[in-house]
């Protein structure tokens, strides 16, 4: 008779274990689709320069020929974005970046990509091998990446005709985060 009982006794404990190891994988996957759905929304990270003036950059292009100012771009939706060769989620996003650029090369919108802690060499080769055609300049001293308070890459942030950061985006960002951002800004009145 101790047999049955203790046998019995065997199930209700892994059945009661079982339990709980299913109540944490469905609040642990809670959590992580909370956490990504959360991230598709470019204004999903507030910090201390979501709202306030885009700092100022004149930086020198990645190819060598000139400067882009973020000040000349005053009056245009401008999303910068902050990148790496060495980055493996910048190579994941570049795609996404690519299909934005070709939707919106010929509007109000200028897509910035600022090249982060890597070589120009590096950044070369990466657009290179990746493409995209946008803007694309060399942060060397690091100085506009620490304005914008970047982590680091990739980090994307969506500047107003104003001059005003109206949302960052932290990992790489996908296709629809981008248009979505580009098209909030794009219809706020000016």
């Amino acid at each position: 008779m101790t047999t049955p009982n203790v046998a019995a006794s065997r199930r209700f404990t892994l059945t009661g274990r079982t339990a709980n190891l299913l109540v944490i994988a469905v609040l642990v996957g809670l959590i992580v689709v909370l956490a990504l759905g959360f991230r598709r929304d470019p204004r999903d990270i507030r910090t201390a320069v979501v709202g306030k003036e885009a700092p100022a950059f004149r930086l020198e292009r990645l190819e060598g020929t000139g400067t882009v100012a973020l000040e000349e771009l005053r009056g245009k939706v401008v999303v910068v974005n902050f990148f790496a060769s060495w980055c493996v989620p910048c190579r994941e996003e570049h795609p996404a970046l690519v299909r934005a650029w070709e939707r919106y090369r010929t509007s109000d919108v200028v897509l910035v990509g600022i090249l982060f802690q890597d070589s120009v060499e590096s950044g070369r080769d990466f657009v290179r091998r990746l493409g995209g055609t946008w803007p694309t300049v060399v942060d060397d001293r690091g100085r506009t990446a620490l304005g914008f308070g970047v982590f680091g890459p990739p980090e994307t942030f969506f500047i107003g005709r104003d001059g005003v950061i109206e949302g960052r985006h932290i990992g790489p960002i996908d296709e629809d985060t981008l248009v979505r951002g580009i098209e909030t800004l794009r219809r706020k009145p000016s």
